[in-house]
């Protein structure tokens, strides 16, 4: 009996250290987040939730010690239940009066009549390892987003370890709905149903749910957690319609935006080059305001009081842009866009809160060319990363109709980090170069945000730092800069000319030195785990091309023949190439990778593809032998 106790004793213990552990290691645990929303036919609904959290540490501390409910003030209204912590010792210590607090979010401050999103805050007290706090809330829509229409989404998993989550849905009887489950094994998707009153009842409960482990450049939360989405929407037309209602004012130009657009397009030929000189200018004349898209109404300001402002978020800019776009009689579109931060649309699934961001496109010469101004970085005809490979809703506002279309993922031909040298290596060991940087794509993008701002003194330190990536100490003589401040000229050059007096390793007979080319180092950092649980969001397909020219000091010949290399897996190749003449050196190495997402199965190849075009920089060292004389 007592060798039985023992026992049980002991397998009690290693069920209950794993939950203490992560409890631990995570700085809280949910015991319980139950969660339910009755709909109304109107599309009015009320959306409820219980919590209680118990906290372990100091991260817990942070994310739990101030309750954050987002609210609009124009469509819903906040009512706290309760709020309050359980000490260690039993004891419930309530918040006081001043703990409870309506506020802006941070980016609203900046310009507060724009938004009317506002956060209920609870600074909740006695908050301490071992303490439980507790709290309840109601968001009630009392002016629904889309007439007779409703739509939701409840997630089971986040960060934090949970051990009961509970999600009740009250549909009205006789409304038309469909729900879908992701990540969700059958036991867990399939809903126990019932029927109460004038309400179909449908209720999910899981438990011991798992927290996601975050590694660098995964995919969004939404891809990856357990949730359920419920909508009571039929088809992506009726988002279309309802945009369309919405935006339908506000893109008509008036007399001011006609007057601008015939200044900006008087000398612009082509439908091109409007369209062109029209995106330069929201891009770098209207400033953008980042607010999250979707909580503070999605009905975008009149185009005429947005050109006024001189700023605004992103269904602004695209309103503006539209409309300056139909002054010039070119028609423009509306693109609702899920940006990478978030989960990509499912085209199964019609609701308004599948995107987070718009942007604007056009057709020309047959094709879609989409748009984003938000960021005065990006040229026309270029995408961020964070817009590329995204399934999108494009609107014809006139038409009141809807297209379900994916934005591109630009090829590596256009993302590109090139490096081009021209060096001599003297029998002294100096090396005397003219080199430059060259970005296109996202490289110029991310090259252009860096120096847009920046001042001369912060634009000399960077170029001296591409120059020392060449070789420790360089010193630059000269350099230029391409004009990045024209997005009519979309690649970016940096071009640096100098030398470095000990470059080469002199010996009795041979000279040793390292190619003069960048490592590009960084590239080893982004794939330093052996392992992943995910896929790798790289965010863009990329090429680097390195191009070098040396030549020999006269009274020494090449030691060791240098040897052609290629690499080649599923994501990417590299390649590196020589052209040997009697006094010169010609190398050509150039790393190509195919996608921009790269599953978790392919990690491996990615880390084999980084690692090995580093290694080959940086084992290709020169070998000269001084002749005799």
């Amino acid at each position: 009996m007592k060798k039985t106790k023992q026992l049980l004793t002991a397998i009690l213990l290693i069920l209950l250290i794993p939950l203490s552990a992560l409890a631990e290691n995570y700085g809280a645990v949910i015991l319980y987040d139950h969660s339910s929303v009755k709909f109304f036919k109107d599309g009015r609904k009320i959306f409820k939730e219980e919590m209680a959290v118990k906290i372990t540490g100091k991260r817990g501390i942070k994310d739990f010690g101030e309750v954050v409910i987002p609210f609009s003030t124009e469509h819903q209204k906040v009512k706290i239940l309760y709020a309050y912590t359980v000490t260690p010792d039993g004891r419930k210590i309530y918040p006081s009066k001043k703990a409870y607090n309506v506020v802006y979010p941070p980016f609203v401050s900046e310009a507060p009549i724009y938004s009317d999103l506002k956060y209920q805050t609870i600074s909740m007290p006695a908050v301490a390892p071992g303490s439980i706090i507790k709290y309840a809330y109601e968001v009630e829509t009392f002016k629904p987003y889309m007439k007779n229409e409703f739509w939701t989404t409840n997630y089971f998993q986040g960060e934090y370890p949970v051990k009961e989550a509970t999600f009740t849905a009250y549909i009205p009887k006789g409304k038309y709905f469909k729900y879908k489950c992701y990540n969700m094994n059958k036991e867990e998707a399939t809903p126990q149903i019932k029927e109460e009153k004038n309400f179909k009842v449908l209720s999910w409960k899981l438990t011991n749910v798992p927290p996601i482990e975050t590694e660098p450049s995964m995919p969004p939360i939404g891809e990856i957690a357990k949730k359920i989405s419920i909508t009571s929407l039929k088809s992506w037309q009726q988002v279309a319609k309802w945009y369309s209602e919405l935006a339908k004012d506000a893109i008509k130009p008036d007399k001011t935006i006609k007057e601008l657009v015939a200044k900006l397009t008087a000398d612009k030929k082509t439908k091109r080059e409007k369209i062109q000189a029209i995106y330069d200018f929201v891009s770098q004349n209207i400033r953008y305001v980042g607010m999250e898209f979707g909580i503070n109404g999605y009905k975008p300001h009149k185009a005429s009081e947005i050109l006024k402002n001189r700023y605004g978020d992103c269904k602004d800019h695209a309103t503006l842009l539209v409309a300056m776009l139909k002054a010039a009689g070119i028609k423009g579109y509306p693109v609702l866009i899920p940006t990478s931060d978030k989960a990509n649309m499912d085209k199964n699934l019609p609701m308004p809160t599948a995107f987070d961001h718009e942007i604007a496109a056009v057709k020309l010469n047959g094709k879609i060319v989409y748009m984003d101004t938000t960021s005065d970085f990006v040229p026309f005809g270029y995408l961020p990363p964070g817009d590329q490979g995204r399934n999108v809703l494009m609107i014809d506002v006139e038409k009141e109709k809807g297209y379900l279309e994916e934005t591109p993922v630009a090829p590596p031909s256009v993302n590109v980090e090139h490096f081009k040298g021209n060096f001599s290596l003297n029998s002294s060991g100096k090396l005397e170069g003219t080199f430059s940087f060259i970005y296109k794509g996202v490289y110029s993008m991310f090259e252009r945000a860096r120096l847009i701002t920046a001042t001369k003194q912060d634009i000399k330190r960077h170029v001296e730092n591409l120059a020392s990536s060449i070789s420790p100490g360089f010193n630059v003589v000269e350099y230029h800069l391409s004009d990045f401040k024209n997005l009519d000229i979309p690649d970016i050059t940096i071009s640096i000319k100098g030398y470095d007096n000990e470059y080469a390793t002199l010996t009795s007979h041979f000279l040793l030195a390292k190619l003069p080319i960048p490592s590009f180092s960084r590239l080893v950092s982004l794939v330093a785990e052996k392992k992943r649980k995910y896929p790798y969001v790289v965010g863009y397909k990329m090429s680097k091309e390195i191009e070098a020219n040396i030549e020999i000091p006269a009274g020494y010949k090449l030691y060791l023949k240098p040897e052609d290399f290629t690499f080649k897996n599923r994501v990417g190749f590299m390649s590196l190439k020589w052209k040997i003449k009697p006094q010169t050196l010609n190398m050509h190495l150039e790393l190509i990778l195919n996608k921009h997402v790269i599953p978790a199965e392919e990690y491996m190849d990615l880390r084999d593809l980084f690692n090995t075009f580093v290694k080959t920089i940086r084992n290709e060292v020169i070998i000269l032998k001084k002749e005799q004389k």
